[in-house]
């Protein structure tokens, strides 16, 4: 098969592309980026694998990029040596129509059947065509943009490989009959294993062990319910003994009896701790009588002694707050005086500020002046700059040419002179040259000058005197030259007064001008700019504002001046006088008035703290005076209430009382240490707890014998002893058929792997003319090399050079660009021999190979080219165009 021709309207970025006169062998097809090469290949597989009538996504993306149209695509070829002519629409109006050795065109839905039983692919179920499940072996052979380099992508196409490599080798690996036997025996091995050679999930083994290993697992269950069974009769054999025992002991009477008598034992040792408490209690009352007489006379003697304590303590107290009272007097004096001298050094400095003060407006003023005259001069100079600017302006538009209009010039005076040139063509030239007097006449009614050649672009009649007339009619369309030439004078004479120019040359002298001017102008606009960056309106802006501030600074300082005379009598020679003098008078005016504001406040806070002082000792002294007051009110209050020795009678008799009391308390604790209502209580919780036991046990005991007894006669009656002789003997059945079945199995597998060894090793016959084709064209580009191809998939797995194997994917871009392109084209010669389709496209398939290996390639699609159609598409014209083939440009 080979491509003879291409067209394509309306797709995606092309408006309207054709390839005619496609060569049997190598092509190349020249466009910039974005001149739509790749489009052209997304176009010629639309129309082969595309169905016409899809409405996806895919089909979508052919629309041009207005959104609106109905992409068509018509591709002339030759397969077998029958000519077909394809074209298909898409999207809006969609049809299909293939001509070929028929009576009449396929038409419709016919057509996609057609081309894919011509081509040897085949069509989605549904959705869109997919280049390694769906195009056969032009998913390898057209190589699009990007994926030169990513491996062979060999998908569907390998199904047309293996038949073509199946008729050059032959029955080596048994054909068709080969392929059947490997499948029937890997279909017996699949039913029994996995592929990683386990025991599949529905092999009939597993089935068996399945069945075989629950039948197992029943027989351990009715072996252990028969454990338990026994377990069960020797469990209840020795609850009946237990309760027996319980029984005929009468433990539960005698445990009854036990907890009567300690009840009893406790309601009497609660009558006996009643009486102690009580005994307790009077005891308590009396020791609390003595202590109150006991207390009322220690507080006789502490207030006594709190009255002489407090009369020394007010005496010392008062003697304290008169000296610190003399003191706080001379510490308020002291401030006054630091008051005084803090405000004549606040004067000193205030007078110094204020000089300072102007001093710094002076300065301020006289930076601000300068600014304002920097600006003044910079706005004049940006400003004189921009007239020169307006002036040049006004001179370059009064010039109407340019880029543009030189261009539509230039080409209305090529198709005048190519009008010229097609005129000097198709009109002829006439020439007169009469014998004797004899004269011409031209058609215009005018004589003809002898000799001279008159272009004749009409039918003309001339009359020639003493011989009649000649009517001279020009053939090859030379009227509508005619024509074609006035109206390109017409068209570039328009063009010349719309620039104001007379002739071509004079157009090109004013676009020169203009563009001089252009220049100049630029230049004085970046001197400008480099004068005013930030534009002339806001330099102006700032020289306006640097001269208001200059207003500003010298009323302030007028002002500052009047203030300092006014204010503080300062006279004009210490207004103006030198600033570093005043300068150094500040800075000791300041030094001076932060010594008096240390000085005052170390007064202030000593005035403070001896005030602090002062009224502590006062406070303390009153509250010694009130105290004092109070407490001998107090002690005459108590003497009246009751005397000392009336205090000592009561305490002796709150101390015979207790005595008393003690003695019976101590007889009744005896009582109670015999035997207290905790010891009793005690006896009668575990009295309880005995008898609930040893209930709780007999009735357990009575549960467990009746429980036992309904488990035993519910397992005895239900023949475990016979399911587990049946379990058994299954079980051995069971064995010997998983014997069987496993030695079927593992013949299954043998078969299998002995077949797929015997393939293995024919491998190499198998791939032999594979690599037969690609050996030439890699000695020119990798001497001593060979390419290694996956021996299921065809996909490239390395390069072999000198005997050492380099993965496919960890070789450089070019390098993996260059052996896939080759392995390419030794694919496509297999696929040929095989009797199957086998042009090449390479869309920028080499843009990564260096100078060196490009020549060489070159070579490589040369030979190539001798068997194969191959066409190359590319934006570097540069690298093809030594190569000899045709050259078609988009």
């Amino acid at each position: 098969m080979y491509l003879k021709s291409l067209a394509v309207r309306e797709f995606a970025n092309l408006d309207d592309a054709s390839l005619e006169g496609l060569d049997p062998g190598l092509n190349v097809v020249v466009g910039d980026n974005e001149a739509g090469k790749s489009t052209l290949l997304k176009a010629l597989r639309a129309a082969f694998f595309q169905k016409f009538r899809g409405r996806g996504e895919t089909v979508e993306a052919f629309l041009p990029y207005g959104g609106e149209g109905r992409p068509t695509v018509c591709v002339a070829f030759s397969l077998a040596g029958t000519d077909y002519r394809l074209a298909k629409s898409f999207w809006t109006r969609p049809s299909a129509e293939l001509d070929g050795p028929w009576p009449k065109p396929v038409t419709g839905d016919a057509v996609e059947e057609k081309l894919a039983a011509l081509l040897g692919f085949t069509h989605p179920g549904r959705g869109d065509s997919k280049l390694t499940e769906h195009q056969g072996a032009f998913g390898v052979l057209w190589v699009e943009q990007g994926r030169s380099n990513a491996g062979l992508d060999i998908g569907a196409g390998r199904d047309a490989v293996t038949a073509s490599l199946e008729g050059e080798v032959g029955t080596i690996l048994g054909g068709e009959r080969g392929r059947a036997l490997i499948g029937a025996a890997k279909a017996l091995n699949d039913r029994h294993f996995t592929a990683t050679g386990r025991i599949a999930g529905n092999a009939p083994l597993k089935a068996i062990d399945d069945e075989l290993g629950a039948a197992r697992q029943e027989l351990d269950e009715k072996r252990a319910a028969f454990a338990d069974l026994d377990q069960k009769l020797k469990r209840l054999d020795d609850r009946r003994r237990a309760l027996k025992g319980y029984e005929e002991a009468g433990t539960v009477e005698k445990a009854g009896e036990a907890l009567r008598a300690a009840e009893t034992a406790v309601r009497r040792a609660e009558d006996r701790d009643r009486e102690w408490q009580a005994a307790e209690g009077a005891l308590r009352q009396a020791e609390a009588i003595r202590l109150a007489a006991l207390d009322a006379l220690r507080r006789r003697d502490a207030l006594l002694r709190e009255v002489e304590e407090t009369r020394t303590a007010y005496a010392a107290a008062a003697a304290e707050h008169a000296t610190i009272d003399a003191a706080a007097r001379e510490a308020v004096a002291a401030v006054s005086r630091a008051r005084a001298a803090r405000e004549v050094t606040r004067h000193a400095l205030k007078q110094a500020e204020s000089r300072h003060e102007i001093d710094r407006m002076q300065i301020a003023l006289t930076r601000d002046q300068a600014e304002f005259r920097r600006l003044t001069d910079t706005v004049a100079a940006a400003e004189a700059l921009s007239e020169e600017i307006r002036a040049l302006s006004g001179q370059r538009d009064a010039i109407a040419m340019d880029d543009k209009t030189l261009s539509a010039l230039d080409e209305a005076e090529r198709q005048l002179r190519d009008c010229e040139i097609r005129l000097q063509v198709a009109a002829p030239a006439v020439t007169f040259e009469p014998d004797g007097a004899g004269g011409v006449i031209g058609p215009d009614g005018k004589a003809v000058t002898p000799g001279h050649s008159e272009r004749v672009v009409t039918p003309s009649r001339f009359q020639l005197d003493g011989f009649g007339a000649v009517l001279v009619e020009p053939g090859g369309g030379a009227a509508n030259l005619d024509a074609a030439k006035q109206r390109a004078e017409d068209a570039r004479d328009a063009l010349l007064k719309q620039a104001g120019a007379a002739s071509l040359d004079a157009a090109r002298l004013l676009l020169t001008k203009r563009q001089t001017l252009h220049g100049d102008l630029n230049l004085l606009a970046a001197r400008r700019d480099a004068i005013v960056p930030h534009g002339l309106d806001a330099e102006r802006a700032r020289r306006d504002a640097a001269e208001a501030a200059v207003r500003r600074l010298e009323a302030a300082l007028a002002s500052a001046r009047g203030e300092a005379k006014a204010e503080l009598s300062l006279q004009n020679n210490d207004v103006d006088g030198d600033g570093d003098a005043r300068l150094a008078a500040l800075d000791k005016a300041r030094r001076a008035a932060e010594a008096a504001d240390r000085a005052l406040a170390a007064a202030q806070s000593e005035s403070e703290a001896m005030t602090l002082s002062r009224v502590a000792a006062e406070s303390e002294c009153h509250h010694l005076q009130m105290r004092l007051e109070r407490l001998a009110e107090e002690s005459a209050e108590t003497q009246r209430a009751a005397s000392r020795a009336r205090l000592q009678d009561r305490l002796a008799d709150a101390d015979a009382d207790c005595e008393a009391k003690r003695a019976r308390v101590a007889r009744h604790r005896a009582d109670h240490d015999a035997e207290g209502p905790e010891a009793a209580k005690a006896r009668r919780q575990a009295a309880e707890k005995t008898l609930r036991q040893i209930s709780e046990t007999v009735r357990q005991l009575r549960e467990d014998c009746l429980g036992l007894e309904g488990e035993v006669r519910v397992v005895g009656g239900s023949g475990i002893g016979e399911a587990v002789q049946r379990l058994k003997e299954s079980i051995a059945d069971l064995e010997r058929w998983r014997a069987r079945v496993a030695l079927e199995a593992d013949a299954a597998r043998l078969l299998y792997t002995t077949l797929v060894e015997a393939q293995r090793a024919a491998r190499e016959h198998w791939l032999g003319p594979i690599k037969t084709r690609v050996a030439p064209y890699l000695k020119l580009l990798h001497p001593n090399s060979d390419v290694d191809l996956d021996e299921e998939t065809l996909e490239l797995k390395a390069l072999r050079r000198a005997g050492i194997a380099e993965r496919f994917e960890r070789l450089s871009a070019g390098a993996r660009e260059q052996v896939a392109v080759v392995t390419r084209l030794a694919l496509a010669q297999v696929l040929k021999q095989g009797g199957h389709p086998a042009t090449v496209i390479l869309d920028d398939a080499l843009v990564n190979t260096d100078e060196i290996r490009l020549d060489r390639m070159h070579a490589v699609l040369r030979e190539a080219a001798r068997d194969l159609q191959v066409i190359v598409l590319t934006c570097r014209e540069r690298d093809f165009r030594d190569l000899g083939a045709p050259m078609f440009r988009l």
